[in-house]
């Protein structure tokens, strides 16, 4: 369980992570992860990251409800519920370097091409969402960096920046209601998570009530400009680290 220094050190980035989320909807494990690696196992990193993205996402969702487009945002919720429990099964089957290489290029790739006016047939088509949701569940499953897949589908949709978080909020709230139960029956749940994830909590609040004085002055332009640049960020990273590892 976490205490001392540890403790500090975690709760200052749980606060820096729950910011970027809360004021771009996406980005707490690509924040987070890398300190709270150094003092929590990664299985049980992933497990207090989702499950703090979970509560998050439930204030961020109250806040946002009124923007959401419960239709539109339907495909990818409920691709991202089907990749759930999948992930773990073509974790399996397939190398999770080479996954977190393909998954890195094209995080880049499409988060730069969002830049411009033009739209990619994929985006636009009716299976979209439910292909977005489903790859980026399959993002977090096996590199945990999967929000900028999702960020991507639903910024090439042209929706007001409070409609993204909302519809992200929703994506991320439901995925991680599927995968606690799963944490749990495959003994990944144990007192010291559970004790983790409480003492992290106000950490979780502070950031959240920091995103929503930022949000404030942050324009629509602003808000696409600052998402692409943690959609490459988290791309970047990921490449550089899997390449460290040749």
């Amino acid at each position: 369980m976490l205490s001392g220094v540890e403790l500090f050190f975690s709760l200052l980035i749980v606060v820096a992570a729950s910011t970027v989320i809360g004021t771009v909807g996406f980005g707490f494990s690509l924040v987070a992860a890398p300190v709270l690696l150094f003092y929590l196992e990664p299985q049980q990193v992933v497990v207090v990251a989702n499950s703090l993205i979970a509560l998050l996402m439930i204030m961020v969702l109250a806040r946002t409800w009124n923007n959401l487009e419960f239709k539109a945002s339907l495909g990818l919720v409920l691709g991202g519920m089907a990749a759930t429990p999948i992930g773990v099964l073509v974790l399996n089957s397939a190398s999770p370097s080479a996954l977190r290489i393909t998954i890195a290029i094209m995080i880049i790739f499409l988060g730069l091409f969002s830049l411009k006016n033009v739209q990619l047939p994929l985006v636009q088509s009716k299976v979209a969402g439910p292909v977005f949701g489903f790859l980026t569940s399959l993002a977090v499953t096996t590199i945990a960096i999967g929000g900028p897949l999702g960020a991507i589908y639903s910024i090439s949709q042209r929706w007001k920046p409070d409609m993204v978080r909302a519809s992200l909020a929703l994506f991320f709230l439901a995925s991680d209601l599927v995968a606690f139960p799963l944490y749990a029956a495959t003994g990944l749940v144990e007192k010291d998570t559970l004790a983790n994830i409480g003492l992290l909590i106000p950490g979780l609040i502070i950031g959240f009530f920091m995103a929503r004085m930022i949000i404030t002055w942050i324009n629509e332009r602003i808000f696409r400009y600052v998402v692409v640049a943690v959609i490459v960020v988290a791309g970047s990273v990921t490449l550089i680290r899997e390449f460290s590892r040749v």
